[in-house]
This record gives C-alpha cells, sequence and structure tokens, in this order.
C-alpha cells in the first residue's frame, strides 16, 4: 500500500538574510586603537608644543607678571596699554613697510632672474646656486656681513665713497631713523631674492611648452608673452610666495636685531623685536605676551584672509 503524503516528513530551507556578517567587535577595537596609537603621538606633541603655548600665553597677557613672582591679574587692561602705545603703531607702520617693500621687490626680482636661468645659459647651474645662497645663510651672519658694509666709518661702502667722491655712499644708513627700516629691508630683498627665484624656477618648469610655443606662433613678443601667459599660469606661485611673505615678514627678529635692534628710537621696530625688548629686557611678560597674542592674530587673520578670499585650493591651483 503507497504511503499517504502527509507521513513523508518535510524540511524547510534556511531563511536567507539580506544583512551582511557583522565584523567582530574585538577586531574593530583593535583597528581603532590601533589607528590612535598612530594618531596619539602626533596628537601629543602638537598639545605640548603648539596648543598649551598658545593657552599659556594668552592666560599671560591677562597678567601684570615679571616672569619670576606670581602674576597679578589686570584683565584687559594690557590691551589697552597696547593699543593706546606709541611705539606699538610704530611696529604696525612699520610691519607695513616691510610685508609691501620685501615681497614685491623680491618676487619681482624673483621671477625676473627665474626666467633668464630657465634658459639654456652656459653655467646656469653656477648662477642659480650663486644666487640662492644668501637664503640658506643664518640672519645673524648676514646681519653682522651687512653691519660691516653699511659701517659709515670703515665699511666697504663708505671707503668706495670716499675713494669715488659719491656722498650718498658714506651716509649712515643704519643709525638714521629716516633710512633705518628701508635699509634693513634692502638687506633682507637681498637676502630672499633667491628663493622666490627657487620658486619660480619650479612654477616655470611646469607651465605647458605648447602653450608658450603657440602664443609665439601667433606673434607674441617677449613682454606679451610673459604678461599674458606666463604670469598668470604661474598664480599658485604667485599666491604661495604672498603667503609665506606675510608670514615670514610678520614674525622676522634675527635680521633687525642685528642691525639696528629696533632703533634708532624704534625706527626699525618690528612686533617681534618690541616683544623681545618688553618680556627680556624689560621684564614685562605680561605685557610683551600681549603683544605675541596679537601677532599671532594678526597673522592667523591674514592667512585665513588668503584663503577666503583665493580659495583654499590656491596653492595647488585648482579652480573649484
Amino acid at each position: 500500500m503507497a504511503a499517504s503524503t502527509s507521513d513523508v516528513p518535510v524540511t524547510h530551507a534556511p531563511r536567507v538574510t539580506g544583512t551582511r556578517p557583522r565584523r567582530p567587535a574585538r577586531r574593530l577595537t583593535r583597528e581603532r586603537l590601533v589607528a590612535l596609537g598612530f594618531i596619539a603621538p602626533a596628537v601629543v606633541l602638537f598639545a605640548v608644543f603648539i596648543v598649551y603655548p598658545i593657552v599659556f600665553n594668552v592666560q599671560s597677557s591677562l597678567l601684570d607678571w615679571d616672569g619670576v613672582s606670581a602674576g597679578t591679574p589686570v584683565g584687559l587692561d594690557n590691551y589697552r596699554d597696547l593699543f593706546a602705545d606709541p611705539t606699538f603703531h610704530t611696529t604696525l607702520r612699520n610691519s607695513a613697510y616691510w610685508i609691501v617693500l620685501t615681497i614685491v621687490p623680491q618676487a619681482a626680482l624673483g621671477f625676473a632672474l627665474a626666467w633668464l636661468l630657465n634658459t639654456r645659459l652656459r653655467g646656469r647651474t653656477v648662477y642659480r646656486t650663486l644666487f640662492f645662497l644668501p637664503a640658506v645663510l643664518s640672519p645673524v651672519v648676514v646681519g653682522i656681513v651687512w653691519q660691516r658694509l653699511l659701517d659709515p666709518f670703515n665699511g666697504v661702502l663708505a671707503q668706495l665713497g670716499r675713494l669715488t667722491g659719491i656722498d650718498v655712499l658714506t651716509r649712515s644708513y643704519l643709525s638714521d631713523p629716516s633710512t633705518a627700516i628701508f635699509a634693513v629691508i634692502v638687506v633682507n630683498v637681498w637676502m630672499w631674492t633667491g628663493f622666490s627665484m627657487l620658486f619660480y624656477l619650479a612654477g616655470l618648469q611646469l607651465v605647458d611648452h605648447s602653450v608658450v610655443e603657440a602664443a609665439r606662433i601667433d606673434g607674441a613678443t617677449g613682454w606679451q608673452l610673459i604678461r599674458r601667459i606666463v604670469l598668470p599660469l604661474l598664480k599658485p606661485t604667485h599666491l604661495a610666495l604672498l603667503l609665506l611673505g606675510i608670514i615670514g615678514s610678520l614674525k622676522t627678529f634675527e635680521l633687525v636685531w642685528v642691525l639696528t635692534e629696533g632703533g634708532p628710537n624704534h625706527a626699525s621696530e618690528l612686533m617681534p623685536t618690541y616683544l623681545f625688548k618688553q618680556a627680556f629686557q624689560l621684564q614685562s611678560f605680561g605685557y610683551g605676551a600681549t603683544i605675541a597674542v596679537v601677532l599671532l592674530v594678526v597673522a592667523v587673520g591674514s592667512s585665513l584672509a588668503m584663503l577666503r578670499t583665493f580659495g583654499s585650493g590656491f596653492i595647488t591651483g585648482d579652480r573649484s
């Protein structure tokens, strides 16, 4: 007799769900710990050498403190005194002079040298090295050398002026309040022009030569080629040098200190030299910290303004 269908056992296929198998929680935890292990040293160093000094400096700017005894809280008095300080106004004016009169000549001379040395000039490697050499020297060494050159009594320029009868060369540029800041600016331009040249050399080598050749075929002359083709293509280089120049100008100290110490009568004073005098010569660490805070705000504000104006990708040339 045939068995009925009700007697046959029925097996059900397992249900297949659409979810992926989960990774073990222990493995995820291990990966996170490894990632944190790689990140932790950088975070610790950043906190110790960047965050903590900034926080400590801001706190110190709210104190009347000589750096030895316990400071007395004075609130925002240091900031009010600073913005009413005529010497601080002089440092702001000198900083503006410094930024304009160093960045523009350095960029112009640097581009001219780069354009010349980007050709098949014989011995161009030697010339590149010679022009870039001042940028790798210590600012202290550069300051001492130029101090000897500009000495109104025994300096090379003064002796040359007396031999040739050119009185302009015998002037005491570093000790004259009307010329001190400009004399230091000239030395700074001499020192850093090679750095700008190196930037422009790198930029020129990235320019598409087919575009330049097409412009020449269309009849573009040398100046038209530079003004309408090459300079626009070097926009990322211009802006990178501008940003580095502003930040470097705001923190210049060694060269000014060796040449003039900010004198005479604060004529060549910059914010870093004034900060040094207040904190380490006059033992007014609270006031010096206030200058440092303002200097930080100006530097960060200038950088953010440039990023906002030209976009976060201006250095790489990304127009998006």
